[in-house]
């Protein structure tokens, strides 16, 4: 046994015999963190059917959060949190704590046209230790109108287009009119199926009503959409058609819009002829 090795046993059997004390690397933190069981926001289904007349008709109610925590080792602050449809904060607040029920309410305003999916997610977080925080726990509340569906009309696009020589492109635009009641904030999509003759579905495609200002690269043919003026309720798509497009056969696009309630419109099909 060399030296070095002799002199680390002496200091082992030194620290057993004599009780060594080892520097503190710092303390462990055990504590056990805040757990959301379960949440619920109350109502969870506004039905503007009959509630106003106007689009802008305001609609009020209270919003009713209840939510089951183990608060862990320490006591915890319960929040909650309420998103929009396109996930923008609405409300957020806190929770008060009735004999370890944590409960709140909060008034709701939104316009008879503000339908649509909103979120609410609730956290807990130890009130020692912000970084303490639990899991997160989410629900929604849903805002729908039955009353008033979208309306496809008006599509525009040729009756027939030939398929192009090698090296060339023709450049399809197909618009399409949209109108809702509740306002032309309330379309939440417009497409087209596009079917061959044995009705099997080429694809379904979107349209968009955006000016011409959507990136080539989220649209999905790569080419700027070709509409005209955004927000007007026309939407529009430009497809571009080259000599390896199969001709001698005809598609049928079926339009269709969607609202924010998930209701659907009319089905508009027109047909065009590939020669």
């Amino acid at each position: 046994m060399n030296s070095g090795m002799k002199n680390l046993l002496c200091l082992l059997l030194l620290c057993l015999a004599g009780g060594c004390r080892i520097a503190d690397k710092g303390v462990v933190d055990t504590t056990a963190p805040p757990f959301v069981i379960n949440a619920s926001a109350s109502p969870g289904f506004i039905d503007v059917t009959h509630l106003g007349i106007q689009p802008t008709s305001p609609i009020d109610t209270t919003i009713i959060f209840s939510a089951s925590v183990d608060t862990g080792s320490s006591s915890a602050l319960v929040t909650y949190t309420l998103f929009d449809p396109e996930g923008n904060v609405l409300l957020s607040g806190t929770l008060t704590d009735f004999a370890g029920k944590f409960s709140a309410s909060t008034p709701f305003h939104i316009l008879k046209q503000d339908v649509g999916t909103y979120g609410v997610q609730f956290q807990a977080i130890a009130v020692n230790d912000a970084e303490n925080r639990s899991n997160a726990l989410s629900q929604t509340i849903v805002v729908k109108n039955n009353d008033h569906r979208p309306i496809v009309y008006d599509i525009v696009m040729a009756d027939t287009v030939s398929v192009p020589p090698a090296g060339d492109t023709t450049f399809l635009k197909i618009t399409v009119a949209v109108s809702d009641s509740d306002g032309l904030q309330d379309i939440a999509g417009v497409s087209f199926t596009s079917r061959r003759p044995d009705n099997s579905v080429v694809a379904i495609y979107p349209m968009f009503d955006d000016g011409n200002l959507t990136p080539a690269n989220l649209t999905p043919f790569g080419l700027k959409s070709g509409d005209a003026v955004a927000g007007d309720g026309i939407y529009t798509l430009t497809i571009p058609l080259t000599s390896s497009t199969t001709g001698n056969t005809y598609r049928d696009f079926s339009f269709m819009a969607t609202d924010r309630s998930g209701e659907s419109s009319n089905v508009l099909t027109k047909r065009i002829f590939i020669k």
